[in-house]
């Protein structure tokens, strides 16, 4: 192949990696782990924490309305589609820009004073939902992300087994401990689990 053919096809292959030549068609659509293919994965990373000064429903708060601010932009980059000051709330929209090559589209499905739970939706890699939510402990409270996802394509599984699931671990696991940060309180421990079924 020549290398204006090899030029074009590396052209063509960032371009849909990022996003920017696929047609947003159904593009908001909301896709459930049936829409996805492979094992089902459930992740569970967790934080524990002792003396948290906040409410289980204000930490749910306060890490819903930081979402944003939660990830160094080298893991991934959150933007609600809403514009303006106001709370994050159900049915609010989010870019996601993963790696900086991999784009995706999540909704927030639900919020109560235990949970969120963000939906994805079509064009992300996954298909499933992602819960942060506030447990009590003996002790403390946890604060964990329950991710529970089939991939999206073969391709995306590929890249799962291959890297992007160590990306997604350092993600999660960032994301809670600036959590931790922000609602003051001191680690105890913390953990991570995968469980996979066909």
């Amino acid at each position: 192949m020549n290398p204006r053919g090899v030029m074009a096809l590396t052209v063509l292959g960032l371009g849909y990696g990022t996003g920017v030549l696929r047609l947003p068609v159904h593009g908001w659509r909301p896709t459930t782990t049936e829409d996805g293919i492979g094992p089902l994965t459930v992740r569970h990373y967790w934080l524990d924490v002792s003396g948290m000064p906040l409410s289980r429903a204000e930490t749910v708060q306060t890490a819903l309305q930081s979402l944003p601010d939660l990830f160094p932009p080298a893991l991934a980059v959150f933007r609600r589609v809403r514009p303006g000051p106001e709370a994050t709330r159900p049915g609010d929209l989010f870019t996601v820009l993963m790696s900086g090559v991999r784009r995706g589209r999540v909704r927030v499905a639900e919020v109560t004073p235990e949970h969120f739970v963000l939906q994805t939706l079509r064009q992300h890699s996954e298909s499933g939902t992602l819960e942060f939510r506030v447990d009590p402990l003996p002790d403390g409270d946890r604060l964990s992300v329950v991710s529970r996802m089939r991939s999206s394509s073969w391709f995306d599984r590929a890249a799962y087994l291959t890297g992007v699931g160590i990306v997604q671990r350092m993600t999660w696991e960032t994301g809670l401990r600036r959590v931790q940060a922000r609602v003051g309180g001191r680690k105890m421990a913390h953990g991570t689990s995968t469980q996979e079924w066909p």
